[in-house]
């Protein structure tokens, strides 16, 4: 006989914030090693180099949403809706996993060859398939932290991945290692997040796969617009990337690599939200329609809080975060391009938002159609832009699909949920905002991570003092957040 073990779901009201900020911090520690081994494989390639990379690395990562094929999230709408039973559902997620992640890494891997002809690009297309196989046994712990809202394993195996990628790149660069040895480096982060992960879920309830074909094909069966969704998610972030590879230069998919990976580096601050909240947005909308929606703008308030001045901070100031992380070779094609993907990322942490709240709502078949649509508009007009203007003209094609999701989206949610854009709090954001920019020239002379923390300062102490968001905000959404 199976042994079970009793899993309280209830959320206590200050463990969301607790989590979100455990996972906060870890985040900025993870960055900081980040910054070092970005820059420094940056550097050490050069533009061209660093493509081939990029494009490796995009390639490999358009696959990794069937690592999770959305069974994570729906095991925990089970669980906090009282359907299911938490360690029976991780372990038949186990032996699912276990079934089809070899399969996956071959069937990536195999592509790319056929697509690449490049022999750098094609030997690291191989090694990085190894991702995929680590990425989908690491997804089936998930549930686990997203249902009992604890996140410190997840983040201490975020800091410890991006330090352990620092220590092997600069071997690596003092080594003067070939381009190649910089994709094993990306091997890191998925072994050490499935050691440190699995660990700690092994430590809440047994992890053992189960296999059984019924209750996995119930998963698949509930899972499958989650899957398909997540499957055009990251389909639309990634296509941008390999349409440029193929129809541009290795040095264009260089710019606009290093570009994506420091803005979208930011849009980690929303996923840890998102994770921290998806399991109390559940149980709100089965509860109460009325707090779901209420929590919902609440939520979309803060991406709002934390987005406008990305957007805006980081637009002023791509050109020296380009040369910090890169060199002057990525200065001139790199700063407006990063100067948009900063502006499509601050879009993201509100679609985002939104997004989730349309899963909480049951309306999948929706998100599933908007995201095609989405996909649609972003691969026209990447194939339009990306051609004729390189890593500019494909950051541009983000913006704007961004922009449509956004506003099809919102029209969704205004016409089931009675959910009201946050107008009035967009235009309080403003004045912190201005603030922020002010101080820029006075403090043009300092190195730039001197000028965003300044910025960043100004901008909280400023909110505090006038709006939108004061410490009693902040006490109050924690409130909001427990479920009794």
């Amino acid at each position: 006989m199976e042994s079970t073990v009793a899993v309280d779901t209830s959320v206590p009201q200050a463990r969301i914030a607790h989590a979100f900020s455990v996972q906060l911090i870890c985040r900025a520690l993870g960055m900081l090693a980040s910054v070092f081994s970005v820059a420094m494989t940056a550097r050490y390639l050069g533009p061209d180099g660093y493509g081939k990379l990029t494009i490796a690395a995009t390639f490999i990562a358009m696959w990794t949403s069937l690592a999770d094929l959305g069974t994570g999230t729906v095991i925990v709408r089970r669980v906090t809706s009282g359907r299911g039973e938490l360690e029976r559902l991780v372990r038949v997620n186990s032996g699912l996993a276990l079934m089809y992640c070899v399969p996956l890494a071959l069937l990536a891997a195999g592509a790319g060859l056929i697509i690449y002809h490049d022999h750098d690009v094609r030997v690291m297309l191989v090694l990085l398939s190894g991702q995929l196989l680590m990425l989908t046994m690491t997804t089936r712990f998930e549930p686990v932290f997203l249902t009992t809202v604890r996140f410190s394993a997840v983040a201490l195996s975020d800091v410890a991945s991006r330090v352990g990628t620092l220590a092997m790149v600069a071997a690596l660069v003092a080594m003067r290692a070939d381009v190649i040895w910089f994709a094993v480096a990306q091997l890191i982060p998925p072994v050490l997040q499935l050691l440190i992960q699995g660990g700690a879920a092994a430590r809440h309830l047994s992890v053992r796969p189960v296999f059984s074909w019924s209750e996995s094909l119930g998963l698949l069966r509930e899972s499958f617009p989650l899957a398909a969704v997540m499957v055009v998610a990251v389909l639309y972030w990634r296509v941008d990337g390999v349409i440029l590879s193929l129809v541009s230069s290795h040095a264009e998919v260089g710019f606009y690599g290093l570009s994506y990976t420091i803005a979208f580096n930011v849009e980690m601050l929303s996923i840890f939200f998102l994770k921290s909240t998806l399991s109390t947005a559940t149980e709100l909308f089965a509860r109460d329609r009325v707090a779901f929606t209420d929590f919902l703008r609440r939520s979309v308030e803060l991406m709002y809080f934390l987005a406008i001045p990305i957007a805006v901070v980081g637009t002023l100031l791509a050109g020296p975060l380009i040369r910090l992380f890169g060199d002057e070779a990525f200065v001139g094609r790199g700063t407006p391009t990063l100067a948009l993907l900063f502006v499509a990322v601050a879009l993201r942490f509100v679609t985002g938002t939104l997004g989730q709240g349309l899963f909480a709502s049951h309306h999948q078949r929706f998100f599933l159609w908007a995201s095609l649509v989405t996909l649609a508009v972003n691969a026209v007009l990447n194939l339009v832009l990306a051609w004729r203007f390189g890593a500019v003209g494909a950051a541009a094609a983000l913006v704007c699909t961004e922009l449509f999701g956004l506003a099809i989206t919102t029209w969704w949610m205004r016409r089931k949920i009675g959910y009201r854009s946050p107008i009035a709090f967009v235009l309080r954001t403003l004045v912190p905002t201005f603030a922020s920019v002010a101080v820029l020239p006075l403090l043009s002379g300092q190195h730039v991570i001197t000028t965003v923390a300044a910025a960043a300062a100004v901008y909280v102490a400023t909110s505090m003092a006038v709006g939108p968001v004061r410490w009693s905000t902040v006490a109050a959404m924690r409130g909001k957040a427990g479920v009794s």
